[in-house]
């Protein structure tokens, strides 16, 4: 993968990550206001921070922090715009998909129809980048 494409791709992947994160937190959310009861959107935020069952979930997190501060600073080398863009690949691949990760996203997938639909639109960027 070249900067060009890594930096397009980078680009593309961005919105459908915060898409596929935010469906992520709101059937979080919903789950656990069914078993605790109703928490202010800031109260789930802190629980998800800093709750350990949660903690699945900060690779995606950081990895959406971090394409964000590659794509916004000038001074970032292509090789940082490259291996940001293979992250997002990793991540999304079921050979070098995080163990942890997978565990806990992939029923999600089954449980929730948004959650399905965000993760396909980054899979078919993911495809599209890997076959490149």
């Amino acid at each position: 993968m070249n900067d060009q494409t890594a930096t397009a791709f980078l680009r593309d992947v961005r919105h459908p990550l915060l898409a596929l994160h935010r469906s992520v937190l709101a059937h979080l959310r919903a789950r656990h206001e069914a078993e605790f009861g109703p928490v202010s959107p800031g109260e789930f935020l802190q629980i998800v921070i800093n709750g350990s069952a949660y903690r699945w979930l900060a690779p995606l997190s950081t990895l959406i922090a971090a394409i964000d501060d590659v794509l916004d600073d000038d001074e970032a080398t292509a090789d940082a715009r490259i291996a940001h863009a293979k992250a997002v690949v990793d991540m999304f691949s079921a050979g070098t998909r995080d163990p942890v990760f997978a565990e806990q996203f992939l029923p999600l997938l089954q449980d929730s129809p948004e959650i399905a639909v965000a993760n396909g639109q980054v899979a078919q960027l993911v495809r599209s980048v890997a076959r490149a």
